[in-house]
This record gives structure tokens, sequence and C-alpha cells, in this order.
């Protein structure tokens, strides 16, 4: 396998997407059957959004990490991108309603902005 590290990382997201899925939809479905938006439910939208940020971020991470990956970067550094990550996204569902969210949103993007910065030099 090339890219084995990018390539794990990219199927672990993607086994995580159906429970996360799954998760936003119970919820509709316990609220009266929401189709779109959270019908005002405070707990629908904390799912969608959790749901919805790992989305937004992970594509990028998954990308600048196969890039770092492929032009040499270790396994080590990479495995550590992934712990950094993972982090970030627990941190993030723990702390949703609280103003440290900041934090959780930093500590996912950090990996991949490291990443980039490693690539241009």
């Amino acid at each position: 396998m090339p890219l084995p590290v990018s390539f794990t990382f990219i199927s672990l997201l993607a086994i995580a997407l159906i429970p996360l899925t799954g998760w936003v939809g119970m919820r509709r479905d316990k609220i009266g059957g929401v189709l779109r938006g959270d019908g005002g439910d405070p707990e629908l939208f904390k799912r969608i959004r959790i749901h919805g940020n790992l989305m937004e971020n992970a594509p990028l991470m998954a990308l600048v990490m196969g890039a770092a990956e492929y032009t040499g970067l270790g396994s080590a550094w990479l495995w550590l991108a992934v712990g950094t990550f993972v982090v970030g996204r627990v941190a993030h569902y723990m702390i949703f309603g609280s103003t440290d969210r900041g934090l959780a949103i930093f500590v996912t993007v950090l990996p991949s902005v490291t990443m980039g910065v490693w690539l241009l030099i």
C-alpha cells in the first residue's frame, strides 16, 4: 500500500461517519421526523454541527496528510497528526456547548496546518 497511514485514516473516517450519521438520524426520528434543519431542537443542532464539523475538517486533513506522506513525512509524525486530530474531534464533542470549544477546533486543525507548512518548506 503506497500511503498506509493516510489510507488507514481515510478508512477510519469512513467507518466513523456511519454511527455519526445514525446519531443525527435517530434524533430526527425521535423529535418527529424532522427532514431538514434542526427543527429548533438544540440537541439535534448539536449533533448536526458535530457531524458537520467533522465533514468540514476531515477532507483537508486527509488531503494534506496524503501529500505529506507521499513526499516523505515519517509515519511517527503522521500518526501523531492522526492522534491530535482525533483528540480535537473528541474534545469538540465533549465541550461543544462551552466557550472553550475554540480550543478543540484549534487542536483539530493544528495537524493540517502543520503538515501544510511542512509541505511548503
